[in-house]
């Protein structure tokens, strides 16, 4: 076991932070792990949706509802004895300011990712703000851990190839929760690959691009989960089923976010269906 105590300051941040990241590895067997976790969206967006209320749930699409229980109880068993702790070890060795930058490097890392699929989507204005994003927080923004952009009036977004096979009209699919992963749909568990396979990282070799693949997913999971911990906690705590809470927060925040946030979501429609979608050009 790495012991920190001896040592101080950054030292032991990083001693403590790299301890952390090793055992959110084993929830992150790949470079883009934390991805559908984001989905549940960002701390103040979740907190707002609790305090509105649990969102309906009935007409779910979720055929394999069985599977995707067990399934459940396993990725949570595991959150609770790994990511939790790591999290919260992680939380302990960093300040708000630390963690904020971190987020923000990792955001700047998926710009390609990010790039490409506004590209696809038609969406040409949000693809020039991703580039400038990109280009104003790796220089002036000390490579991407400031947020310079931001304050200049390129507000962040992101963007994936579910939410891209949703606006070209593929249909949701069921819900499915994977190993690791957790929530899901069919569309979004094969969009999540072909993210995979268009993030430059992806294709570099060597065992130095390995180990960085692995740390990224690792502290992706870490930054992901750190300011979760309470919001995911008040959810469990009140709800009478927490399987059902959190498929019903994961599909709304998808139906947000493949309008990107142009809908009125009061009354959700069933996953699967995009109609109200035509309406918003």
């Amino acid at each position: 076991m790495l012991k920190t105590r001896a040592a101080s300051g950054p030292s032991r941040m990083i001693l403590t932070m790299t301890a952390a990241a090793a055992a959110a590895l084993a929830l992150a067997p790949w470079t883009g792990a934390g991805a559908q976790m984001s989905d549940m969206g960002d701390p103040e967006s979740l907190q707002r949706t609790i305090d509105s209320g649990i969102p309906e749930t009935s007409g779910v699409n979720d055929p394999w509802e069985g599977f995707n229980r067990r399934m459940f109880a396993v990725n949570d068993a595991l959150d609770g004895a790994v990511l939790v702790p790591a999290s919260r070890a992680y939380r302990t060795v960093t300040v708000e300011k630390q963690r904020k930058g971190i987020r923000n490097f990792l955001a700047n890392a998926r710009t390609p990712v990010i790039l490409v699929n506004d590209l696809l989507q038609g969406e040409f204005k949000r693809a020039g703000t991703t580039m400038g994003r990109f280009v104003l927080n790796t220089t002036i923004g000390f490579g991407g851990m400031g947020d310079p952009a931001e304050r200049l009036g390129l507000a962040q977004h992101s963007e994936d190839f579910g939410q891209t096979l949703a606006v070209w009209g593929a249909p949701s699919g069921p819900y499915l929760v994977l190993p690791f992963f957790g929530s899901s749909t069919l569309r979004d568990g094969f969009g999540a690959g072909v993210d995979l396979a268009i993030d430059p990282v992806t294709w570099i070799r060597g065992d130095a691009a390995q180990i960085t693949r692995f740390t990224r997913a690792g502290v992706t999971l870490l930054a992901v989960r750190e300011p979760l911990i309470e919001p995911l906690a008040q959810i469990e705590a009140n709800s009478l089923d927490y399987y059902s809470s959190v498929r019903s927060f994961y599909i709304q925040s998808r139906k947000n976010a493949i309008a990107n946030g142009r809908a009125n979501f009061d009354d959700l429609p069933d996953i699967g269906e995009f109609e109200e979608f035509e309406d918003l050009e």
